[in-house]
């Protein structure tokens, strides 16, 4: 039941892309479009909704409760990611990674790429987690750190996404942008999924709070490197929507596929672990 499901889950993902591409394709648009503040926002849910549905079905011992998943969804959208552009845009002065001629490795970029980009939304992400359900009785295992963070992810996607494809004098190819948004959501799910295990694994350990401190602290510098290193990749593929191709769309995808085929694996670990698989057997 629940392998059919995440399939349908999954194969909504892909019709959402394709229906883009027919659309694209039968109005004959040769071009980027103007999407609206409507469309966009539709553009930005939709694979928003079908990740965030098909991470909830990943904890299959214990499902937690479904206000409580999407509510921190929705702290995701609504307070970590305006926080997070705060922090880089305001706190931090940017600095501009379209400066011509500067190399996409350039020590610039991976400063401001990892440390202030990366680590402002992971922290970000964290804080919105750390600071509300983490408290609550209902994370009572490992594998709840990697589903809350994942739905904090996605919902921190939803406004990351609405914003790129609603963005003033922001052209978008409608069938690439559609797959972008799968993409993009994907990813920063992940980012987040891998800094859950780590929170999940460090709030049941029995370890000391100093060491307890150090996981987590090297935890959420993973999960920034990995923030990082997504945006170095996208904007070397990405210079502009209007260059955005099928290949750089296929890079993309694979890289943030790879991060989550990771947290997939570490997550059916903390599953053959659960107290509650232990309980049902």
């Amino acid at each position: 039941m629940l392998v059919g499901t995440k399939f349908l889950l999954i194969a909504g993902l892909v019709a959402f892309v394709l229906v883009a591409w027919l659309v694209e394709l039968i109005a004959g648009l040769k071009g980027p479009v103007d999407l609206g503040p409507i469309f966009a926002a539709l553009m930005a849910g939709i694979p928003a909704v079908l990740w965030l549905g098909f991470f909830y079905l990943m904890d299959r011992h214990e499902p937690e409760p479904k206000q409580l998943v999407i509510g921190v969804c929705v702290l995701g959208c609504l307070i970590a990611a305006p926080l997070a552009d705060f922090v880089q845009y305001q706190l931090v002065p940017p600095i501009a990674l379209e400066v011509p001629g500067l190399s996409v490795v350039s020590i610039d970029r991976l400063i401001y790429s990892v440390l202030i980009a990366g680590l402002a939304q992971e922290m970000c992400k964290y804080a919105a987690v750390r600071y509300t359900i983490y408290m609550s009785r209902e994370f009572d295992e490992p594998m709840d750190g990697i589903v809350y963070m994942m739905a904090c992810g996605t919902g921190f996607a939803v406004w990351v996404n609405y914003h790129r494809l609603s963005a003033g004098g922001h052209q978008v190819p409608l069938s690439t942008g559609a797959a972008d948004a799968v993409i993009t959501t994907l990813a920063h799910a992940s980012f987040a999924g891998a800094l859950g295990y780590v929170l999940g694994r460090a709030k049941f350990t029995r370890r000391s709070a100093p060491v307890r401190g150090l996981f987590l602290m090297l935890g959420l510098l993973g999960a920034a490197a990995l923030n990082g290193s997504f945006k170095l990749l996208d904007h070397w593929l990405r210079p502009g929507w209007t260059l955005r191709s099928w290949p750089s769309v296929g890079i993309a995808a694979a890289s943030a596929a790879g991060v989550f085929t990771v947290i997939w694996a570490v997550s059916q670990r903390l599953l053959r672990d659960s107290p509650f698989r232990k309980a049902e057997s």
